[in-house]
């Protein structure tokens, strides 16, 4: 039997043994799924917020009463943005927040008139920093437009500097971040039956039995990696499917795949290799089926959280953001945020690739060290 006519039929008959393990196979497509689904629509609310500029609740105090500082008042109330509530009867600032009834407090003192005391703003503390700092923002540029005389600042102000962003492009959408993110993750998991799998029949002696044939090693090795590797490669393509032209129908927020979508092919042919590449190692390093499950969920699970894909990249804190580039999810979901908002060249994904690529070799490499097919 010539090297080709082995390799398909070890390739057979391990499609035949993941068929046969049916929760499984459902587990890695309906796992990603599931994930994409109630956590695209729990952060649906964030991102639509942003998007749409959601009203920040404030109460609005007003002791100068002089003519700047009511049409101060006047400005802050008629902005789109703001939403102003009366004061609870009794109830101070921290009991403001506490119950919820507002997200801000702004006090406009006597001496405002003069320029003797500014305007007060006291923000809930738990009130999302971007918030804080768009409400500021708003606030301030009111205030100077009321002190300076000037009835639109913001007309002023774009004489001299004009936004470029493209729409849409300033954060990934719940979709941009959470389709590539758990399409990746249900790759690099693919590791726990792709390591029990190979365990098993260690133990059970089919292994054994094989290599009482004329067959390499290496071609055993691709054997059992190539099936895994097209189901990687089938798992992504059905993760954009679902999320091009099912999720926008349920989140309401369409999926922009940016003006390079052909580069996912190049990065997701690379990703597919650097998670089989995981699942190998496990393999070889395992010593029982419940320990490579353990190794394998428990690692995955971490390079996720490391990677941005449970704790969006984008609100993460400094010192997070540097331990993620441990985590080779990250290097993966930051190419296709590349492709999907960056609209990047593919020389600008390649060193992205590169560090995928050297990844994936070493876990090929010591797992063809460690390894012990008997």
């Amino acid at each position: 039997m010539t090297s080709k006519m082995q390799l398909k039929e070890l390739i057979r008959k391990e499609v035949l043994v993941l068929l046969r393990d049916r929760q499984t196979v459902m587990l890695l497509f309906l796992m990603p799924v599931a994930l994409i689904f109630f956590l695209s629509l729990a952060m649906k609310g964030v991102y639509a917020d942003k998007m749409t500029g959601r009203q920040i609740s404030l109460v609005l105090e007003n002791e100068s009463q002089s003519p700047k500082a009511l049409l101060l008042e006047e400005k802050i109330k008629s902005n789109k943005l703001i939403s102003c509530i009366e004061r609870p009867h009794g109830m101070d600032n921290d009991g403001i927040f506490e119950y919820r009834k507002a997200e801000a407090v702004v006090f406009i003192p006597k001496g405002f008139e003069d320029g003797t005391k500014p305007v007060e703003i006291q923000f809930d503390p738990v009130l999302d920093t971007g918030y804080k700092i768009a409400l500021r923002s708003l606030l301030t540029g009111l205030t100077v437009e009321v002190v300076m005389g000037i009835d639109n600042l913001e007309a002023v102000v774009s004489s001299f500097l004009v936004e470029k962003t493209k729409s849409n492009r300033n954060y990934p959408t719940p979709l941009q971040q959470n389709v590539p993110g758990y399409a990746i993750f249900a790759m690099f998991f693919i590791a726990v039956p792709m390591s029990i799998g190979f365990l098993k029949e260690k133990k059970d002696g089919t292994l054994q039995r094989i290599f009482t044939y004329p067959v390499n090693a290496h071609i055993v090795a691709l054997g059992k990696v190539i099936p895994y590797y097209a189901i990687n490669l089938i798992q992504f393509i059905l993760m954009m499917l679902v999320g091009i032209y099912m999720m926008p129908h349920i989140v309401g927020i369409p999926f922009y795949l940016g003006e390079h979508s052909w580069h996912l092919i190049p990065v997701t042919v690379i990703v597919a290799a650097a998670s089989t590449g995981f699942g190998v190692l496990v393999a070889a390093l395992a010593r029982s089926a419940e320990q490579s499950s353990s190794l394998a969920a428990t690692g995955t699970v971490l390079m996720a959280v490391f990677g941005g894909i449970m704790v969006p990249y984008v609100v993460m804190p400094q010192v997070m953001k540097k331990l993620a580039m441990i985590s080779p999810m990250y290097w993966a979901h930051q190419a296709y945020l590349d492709i999907f908002l960056r609209d990047a060249a593919l020389v600008t994904i390649l060193p992205k690739l590169i560090v995928l690529t050297l990844f994936a070799g070493s876990c090929f490499y010591v797992a063809g060290r460690r390894v012990q097919w008997i």
